[in-house]
């Protein structure tokens, strides 16, 4: 079924098709083997110099404009452009799959010309499951991340605590210092947090996204939620750790062993042909055996999620996700547990999917998490 596409490369989708960044809306037809590709002059010399698939062609737009505004169908130049183009390639009898998010008046234009559109959320579904190439790019990206936690690792172990405060060089340490060193490390890495960062401690753990802001408190849980991408492949990474600077209560080595427990049956249960759902119940049966709540509180989240162009993407693992698992999905496995009156624990890693069952990207240890 051929593919219609309007959008750029923020649409990760699009970006899969064309591996290319294009900044504005650009009109893509997917025969399948074949991709057309409609660009201006600004885009379509860059294209032509970059592009290495042989079965993508890159056509100027300027005069197919001019040939479409002949057709007089509507005062609309991308309504006449869109019938145009389906014209050109003898798809106007076909079944047209289109994003989720196509243009609203353009579909109606369409259809009110007898185009027969049909939507789909996930117009590549083979993105779920990553290619060789793909999946050392998240490794990569991955391998880049785990640097950031060294560094989280290295300030709180070179702070201080005086009072009810962390003190590191002299300044009380906060959120957004640490937020500040990590994205300057992670530049010097050719990797970007676009998505932002997330280091939270005390009381803002209990929400899971909580970024995180003020000063950093001792002898409470410290969340540092990492997702950045890579500048040249554009993969993600997305990497949890939860640290404590000074001593825990009793109640929070628990929580931190019984999410590192679940999080541990839960990656060692990840093989092909694996339902999402019975990774999430392994997850949530440890915990709750722990004496702890799923649900609404406690373990109130999926277990984890697809990373690859998307920080979260496909498949979902959840309680009542039906997907069985295929070499490689990469996955994270991201348990965790969250309480007002204590704090959050969270712990995630990067997982491929193998034939034989799983490697796991993330190395960073989690058995030093209590800093002096």
């Amino acid at each position: 079924m051929a593919k219609l596409i309007y959008d750029n490369t923020k649409n990760r989708d699009v970006f899969y098709a064309v591996k290319m960044d294009i900044v504005d809306p650009f009109f893509l037809i997917d025969l399948g083997v074949k991709k057309y590709v409609f660009l201006d002059h600004r885009e379509f010399g860059l294209f032509q110099e970059r592009n290495k698939n042989q079965n993508i062609e890159v056509q100027l737009l300027n005069p197919l404009v001019q040939e479409a505004a002949k057709l007089s169908l509507s005062k609309d130049n991308l309504q006449n452009l869109a019938w145009y183009l389906l014209q050109k390639y003898e798809l106007l009898g076909e079944i047209i799959t289109v994003p989720n998010n196509f243009p609203l008046l353009l579909a109606d234009f369409l259809r009110s010309k007898g185009v027969k559109l049909v939507p789909q959320i996930h117009l590549y579904p083979e993105r779920a499951s990553k290619t060789p190439d793909e999946a050392e790019a998240i490794r990569s990206s991955v391998q880049k991340t785990e640097k950031a936690f060294a560094l989280i690792e290295k300030i709180l172990r070179e702070s201080v605590i005086k009072g009810n405060s962390i003190f590191y060089s002299g300044a009380i340490l906060t959120s957004e210092f640490l937020k500040k060193e990590v994205e300057r490390l992670l530049f010097e890495e050719d990797m970007i947090s676009e998505e932002g960062i997330i280091i939270s401690s005390g009381l803002q753990t209990a929400i899971p996204h909580h970024p995180g802001k003020g000063a950093i408190k001792p002898h409470e849980p410290i969340v540092c939620d990492i997702f950045p991408k890579s500048r040249a492949t554009r993969y993600f990474a997305d990497v949890t750790r939860t640290f404590v600077k000074g001593t825990p209560t009793e109640e929070l080595r628990k929580m931190y062993e019984a999410v590192r427990k679940a999080q541990k049956e839960g990656i060692e249960a990840v093989a092909p042909g694996k339902k999402a759902s019975d990774i999430h119940k392994i997850c949530a049966e440890i915990l709750l055996d722990a004496g702890y709540d799923v649900g609404d509180k406690g373990f109130i989240h999926n277990t984890g999620h697809g990373v690859g162009l998307e920080v979260h993407e496909e498949p979902r693992l959840g309680e009542r996700v039906e997907y069985e698992l295929v070499p490689g999905n990469v996955i994270t496995i991201e348990p965790g547990l969250y309480y007002p009156e204590i704090g959050g624990i969270r712990i995630e890693d990067d997982i491929l999917v193998t034939k034989d069952g799983f490697e796991n990207f993330t190395t960073f240890p989690k058995d030093k998490w209590i800093i002096p």
